[in-house]
């Protein structure tokens, strides 16, 4: 049993006094930069706040409960291993609960009204606005720190491992794993919130690092002594190769509408799944020219948005994207010389047969893009190293 606390970096998006102002090319400089900034300097006052300062109109804040409990996360683990021969095959059972996740919810939504609302109004529709519209107008999106948020995790793992023994080892792992949780703020802000604040429960899915299989395959293995051979088994001999093999379900994407559809000011607002199967027939499009452009993975027409003041019962990260495929190798000989002088050559080479991992598609409904793999990971890169011990 573990007890934690939220990493530094989480609070990055607690506001205090009033709302950030970014000027990317300031024209007076570090000397005046809010010259030429609509309305000049937005902070005239002292740095000391008194009953006459001010605040922005609808500013972005987040709030914390006065008591907040820890994460809290629970694991369990059973493995049973059997050595035959060199070999040793193991498998395990792995477990965990974790709970009190921190998240965020919001508490000033914008309250839908039919015939009424529309992206321009937001801010005059929230709840604080409509309850007093003279005090309501300092503050815009506000988030609370929720402590509810849930993750559960079970895997197996099946394993098998030869030891270094006559010049080789191998290590062999397959993972078979389902993860669920609904929270997936990395930090907290007055925008990292729940879709829907009326019902958190909603935004449970599968993890953000779900994978359902998990293969990897390495090994080391060294050529053996080859004097005999004279020169040519000296240069053979004491290569160690050293092979990385990995093949991963893909990750998971959730598909947005991309716009307010809800009209309540809530980001990351989920599409509507209307076909069975959202997978397209994944077909590559081509330029003018031939060359592949894009790959087709989701199908446009499996999609909707929903309606006005309503929220998608889709869950997060409902889309598997293409699975992955890494396959590198490092190859090393040293050399040795007098008074314990050796010289070490590497040659690293990742990806070794080039081969094409596509990442994960568009899933903004309201882009010309949706469904399309634009972008891909590295081709095959080598690099080269000499080091010299004394």
């Amino acid at each position: 049993m573990f007890n934690d606390t939220s990493h530094l970096f989480y609070n990055i998006g607690y506001q205090g006094f009033g709302q950030g102002v970014a000027i990317p090319n300031p024209a007076g400089g570090f000397d005046d930069p809010y010259l030429g900034y609509p309305g000049g300097n937005p902070y005239p006052q002292a740095l000391e706040l008194t009953s006459a300062s001010t605040f922005n109109q609808f500013a972005g804040y987040a709030t914390y409960p006065l008591h907040t409990d820890p994460t809290r996360m629970q694991q369990w683990n059973l493995t049973v291993q059997r050595q035959i021969a060199k070999w040793v095959f193991g498998a395990s059972y792995l477990g965990s609960h974790t709970s009190h996740l921190w998240g965020g919810r919001a508490i000033n939504p914008a309250v839908y009204i039919p015939g009424q609302s529309t992206t321009g109004n937001v801010n005059q529709r929230r709840e604080l606005f409509l309850a007093n519209p003279t005090e309501g107008l300092l503050i815009g999106a506000l988030a609370m720190l929720d402590d509810a948020g849930t993750a559960d995790y079970a895997g197996l793992l099946l394993s098998a491992q030869s030891r270094f023994s006559d010049s080789f080892s191998v290590l062999s792992n397959w993972t078979l794993s389902k993860c669920e949780s609904d929270q997936t703020d990395t930090q907290y802000s007055s925008t990292t919130t729940t879709v829907d604040p009326e019902h958190p429960e909603f935004d449970r899915g599968p993890c953000v690092s779900d994978r359902r299989h998990v293969v990897n395959l390495s090994g080391v293995f060294r050529t053996p002594q080859l004097e005999k051979w004279g020169v040519v088994g000296n240069v053979l001999s004491d290569w160690q190769f050293s092979p990385l093999v990995r093949w991963t379900s893909g990750s998971r994407v959730t598909p947005v509408t991309g716009v307010d559809t809800a009209l309540t000011g809530q980001p990351d607002q989920r599409a509507l799944q209307i076909l069975s199967d959202p997978y397209s027939d994944k077909h590559i499009e081509t330029r003018p020219d031939g060359s592949p452009s894009a790959i087709v993975y989701l199908n446009r027409d499996a999609f909707a948005a929903p309606a006005p003041g309503a929220y998608s019962s889709v869950p997060p990260r409902s889309i598997v994207g293409p699975s992955s495929f890494t396959n590198d190798l490092a190859i090393t000989r040293r050399f040795g010389m007098q008074r314990s002088h050796a010289l070490q050559v590497r040659w690293e080479i990742f990806n070794v047969v080039n081969h094409v991992n596509y990442l994960a598609p568009v899933v903004s409904l309201n882009s010309a893009n949706f469904g399309r793999i634009t972008t891909t990971g590295d081709p095959r890169i080598m690099q080269f190293a000499l080091k010299y011990e004394f």
